[in-house]
């Protein structure tokens, strides 16, 4: 099976919400740098709910980290990226997952950039918004201050 089979084959909600419940899935973020800054969204479902975060999600099976990657800031914002090397490893735990199941989940961060200066970002239905940063504002969760000063950004 290849990764674009995968990435169409939905797993059924009841089968995925038994996974949350017993296994860390496995996901991925990007640092979408432009311009010396980087891109965050503003995240409307939990995990995470209003927080502002890097684009990203769960890796399909059959599908590379490094493709998930792509895919996801496609997604999630409307930018084809080329993406670079992993940046930062480490793993989130939080209570409050989808459908009140907790989530543990194991993050690859990889830095990327847009592969055309014209591109126009916009956020998906799983986020309020979007912005740029250039430095790494106060108040983010410690996973992504941590992608963000690996992407080279200032406290």
């Amino acid at each position: 099976m290849t990764a674009n089979q995968s990435c169409t084959k939905f797993i059924p909600e009841e089968l995925y919400d038994a996974i949350l419940m017993y296994m860390p899935i496995v996901c991925v973020d990007i640092a979408i740098m432009f311009q010396n800054t980087a891109l965050l969204v503003r995240r409307k479902e939990p995990p995470a709910k209003d927080q502002w975060w890097l684009p990203g999600g769960r890796v399909f099976k059959g599908e590379t980290m490094r493709e998930a990657a792509r895919r996801k800031a496609r997604e999630e914002v409307g930018i084809d990226c080329h993406v670079g090397e992993m940046i930062h490893t480490a793993e989130t735990i939080f209570p409050d997952g989808p459908r009140d199941i907790p989530v543990h989940s194991v993050n690859i961060c990889f830095l990327a950039t847009p592969i055309s200066c014209r591109f126009s970002p916009r956020p998906d239905e799983h986020h309020h918004e979007y912005k740029w940063t250039e430095s790494v504002p106060a108040g983010l969760h410690e996973y992504v201050e941590k992608c963000l000063m690996a992407a080279g950004l200032k406290c």
